[in-house]
């Protein structure tokens, strides 16, 4: 575990004495409007999203479990 400065062991004292106080503006949205714009721009995150998984793995359904 990495030791605290001095000031940083203040400022969590403080944080921890007055708790977490997040802007309206930086919280995220709870409902998003299901507009074709956020529609196209939620598929576009998807296919961005997908490039990072590279793995090479084979699917396969064969044998005799339960669950297959």
């Amino acid at each position: 575990m990495a030791r605290l400065t001095d000031s940083d062991r203040e400022a969590f004292r403080e944080l921890t004495q007055r708790g977490w106080i997040e802007e309206d503006a930086l919280r995220s949205p709870r409902y998003v409007e299901p507009t074709p714009e956020n529609l196209v721009r939620y598929c576009a995150w998807l296919d961005e999203t997908s490039r990072f998984f590279i793995a090479n793995k084979s699917i396969d359904f064969s044998g005799d479990h339960w669950k297959l």
